[in-house]
């Protein structure tokens, strides 16, 4: 039931429509003691609204839903929502998801909501107002799993047992846009508690819907050089990074979520050695990242990062200083992400052969420091141009050039070649080694089991 909760100072805004009420999440955050950065407003003429703010705010504003005359501004990375005031504010509020949302503040500070909200929000309770509230926007129980990880709102026993009811009956039915759920994702996976909160998708039964293919590491042992199953590796992996590297980017936390989840389609239990082996499980588990991320229409640009940190994350540095600034030069494009990759991987290995994880762990931060040093140092001068590199070999443009320019390029990094005589004689000795190796049989290659 809807009623006068009392009076809350209101935000201090350079836009509140006329007529209009503030709502939902800057609500209840302003509750909970926070500043909120999203402002939802029900308002009688959502446009007009709109515009108002965007001159007010110099903000450019986009319709959300133009059908439905849902609209936002976005201004100094602030973000201002406009919706339909559709009948009596009560009608409105009640009509939301959970009690936590449906409060609504006026300009003057008056608080209405349901009698239960301020009690929910004192206790850090989650409550549904209906299940039939839930089902009318498929999105309603993703948002409840975000709640939970970001403000600490647990679900009540029975808005539980229907987003786990409504997140069974999502993996073969209506589901919300995938860019919302994108967004859910995408914001509990930048929280502090990503590793927790994805816990909780699987419990909840969500990760099912929406990941499954990362869902199914659930169950599957590794033994070894593990402690955990699939799943619980990833997530402790995505833990240590989240701990150690608290700045890292999206396109990492997601390489360190899925890095492993193409192992329960490769393992292979080994007799000799008493532990399973997950043979090319990178470069599998690089294509899988593909087909997820894709399916949450990610650009193509954030995929190829995730899959190459992905396919690469087995290939440590050496620790002799040619083979590393070798090995920092063949992944510039990938440091020092990386490298964190491959320490929160480490650091979540922690089974009966891993027994210098330690060590291993102090060798990569080595290698990052490294990384970050060959990163902030200038690229040294080609001794060779690319013309010069033609005119020497007879060649056309094309790849090999730009290989043979490369290989140059590693020879200076690593100290094998000092001067143009000797960048001549190296490019040479290069293309015929290449050539030769040309007219061999190709060879298929080894696996890495691990």
């Amino acid at each position: 039931m809807t009623r006068a909760l009392g009076h809350l100072s209101p935000p201090r805004l350079p836009c509140w429509p006329t007529g209009g009420w503030l709502v939902g999440g800057a609500v209840r955050d302003l509750l909970l003691g926070l500043r909120p950065v999203d402002f939802d407003f029900a308002t009688p003429i959502p446009r007009d609204a709109a515009s108002s703010c965007a001159r007010t705010t110099n903000g450019a504003v986009f319709p959300l839903d133009e059908e439905r005359d849902h609209w936002r501004v976005a201004a100094d990375g602030t973000t201002y929502d406009f919706a339909p005031l559709a009948g009596d504010l009560a009608a409105n509020l009640q009509r939301r998801d959970y009690t936590a949302n449906a409060l609504a503040l006026s300009a003057r500070g008056a608080l209405f909501g349901p009698a239960q909200a301020p009690a929910d929000l004192r206790r850090r309770v989650l409550r549904a107002l209906s299940r039939e509230n839930l089902e009318a926007d498929p999105l309603r129980p993703l948002r409840g799993w975000r709640l939970w990880v970001t403000r600490g709102l647990r679900p009540e026993p029975r808005t539980r047992r229907w987003i786990v009811e409504l997140a069974r009956a999502q993996r073969f039915g209506r589901r919300p846009a995938v860019e919302r759920v994108r967004e859910e994702l995408e914001r509990v996976l930048c929280h502090p508690r990503a590793a927790w909160g994805f816990t909780k998708l699987q419990e909840l039964e969500l990760a099912q819907a929406y990941l499954r293919e990362w869902s199914a590491g659930a169950g599957v042992a590794q033994l070894g050089y593990h402690h955990l199953d699939v799943l619980g590796h990833e997530l402790e992996a995505l833990w240590q990074l989240s701990w150690r590297f608290p700045r890292a980017s999206l396109a990492l936390r997601w390489a360190a979520l899925l890095h492993d989840m193409a192992k329960p389609l490769v393992r292979q239990w080994d007799e000799t050695r008493g532990y399973y082996r997950f043979f090319d499980h990178d470069e599998d588990g690089a294509a899988l990242a593909g087909v997820v991320l894709r399916r949450l229409r990610y650009g193509s640009a954030r995929v190829r990062r995730v899959q190459a940190l992905v396919r690469r994350h087995m290939r440590l540095p050496p620790e002799s200083p040619r083979g590393l600034r070798r090995w920092l030069l063949r992944n510039r494009e990938l440091l020092p992400d990386l490298i964190a990759l491959q320490i929160a991987d480490r650091a979540a290995s922690r089974g009966p052969l891993a027994r210098n994880e330690t060590g291993r762990i102090q060798a990569l931060y080595a290698a990052h420091e490294a990384a970050r040093a060959f990163l902030a140092a200038p690229r040294p001068k080609p001794l060779l141009s690319g013309d010069e590199v033609m005119r020497m070999l007879n060649l056309e443009p094309g790849p090999l050039v730009g290989r043979a320019l490369r290989a140059l390029e590693e020879a200076q990094v690593v100290g094998d070649v000092r001067d143009r005589k000797a960048a001549q004689a190296f490019v040479r000795w290069w293309y015929e080694t290449e050539t030769a190796a040309a007219e061999r049989p190709g060879d298929p290659g080894g696996h890495r089991p691990e």
